[in-house]
């Protein structure tokens, strides 16, 4: 019963504070979903100086918890503040800390921590598929990670249900990230100087090549049945 109240109001305040980063998030991204927010988003967090580069690390770091609002518009953000390599350390740091926080949330507290999240039916697939038994996990782990495209936050915590260690947990879901984050940094840099055609030729060549490697990807039963999982 004592440890009883204390997961219940873990639940409600954990919730809350869902709730109430959403309704946050929510009003950021419909600003920074037209160039003109990003725009003057951008101003802001310059004007702040290093206080303005904590935020872009905390709204970054939000997001990933909150799987469900697009990641690519933080990173392409961060290029646009910070440059290529800048934003791609503010991205770093935001997918290190939230690794750590999701990978020590599904372990300690339990997968019931992240039913409301992912869902309840979700967990229980990814625990009945091939992969979650398999010695393989972490090289199709880092494989889906290295693919721009794949729902990389969601991944987050299908590997944190998996038999991966804490370390390499870690460095698959931050280090592999690599292509995904430079292609956004690079094109948000080059929105940044109005060098729009720059961005839309990194876009397109990463949308080749990914397609590429998901053809080849998808005859991998195991990343096929967690793409099909997060169809779901």
């Amino acid at each position: 019963m004592k440890g009883g109240w204390k997961k219940s109001l873990l639940m409600v305040v954990s919730v809350l504070m869902i709730i109430g980063v959403t309704v946050l998030l929510g009003g950021i991204f419909r600003t920074i979903s037209t160039e003109e927010g990003r725009i003057a988003f951008r101003r802001i967090i310059l004007d702040l100086g290093v206080p303005g580069f904590f935020m872009l690390i905390g709204l970054n770091v939000s997001q990933i918890f909150l799987f469900f609002f697009p990641g690519e518009m933080v990173e392409l953000l961060a290029g646009m503040c910070y440059g290529t390599f800048g934003g791609l350390i503010v991205t770093y740091i935001g997918v290190f800390i939230s690794a750590c926080i999701i990978f020590l949330l599904v372990r300690k507290v339990g997968k019931a921590s992240i039913y409301g999240l992912i869902g309840k039916e979700k967990v229980e697939k990814i625990e009945k598929s091939r992969l979650y038994n398999s010695k393989k996990a972490e090289s199709f782990l880092l494989l889906l990670f290295i693919l721009p495209g794949t729902p990389k936050d969601l991944l987050l915590y299908i590997g944190a249900l998996l038999p991966v260690n804490a370390p390499r947990f870690i460095l698959l879901s931050t280090l592999f990230r690599f292509p995904a984050i430079i292609t956004s940094t690079v094109a948000g840099k080059s929105f940044a100087a109005g060098d729009n055609r720059t961005a839309i030729v990194v876009y397109i060549v990463t949308a080749v090549i990914s397609l590429i490697i998901l053809w080849y990807a998808s005859k991998k039963d195991a990343v096929r049945e967690i793409m099909e999982i997060n169809k779901d």
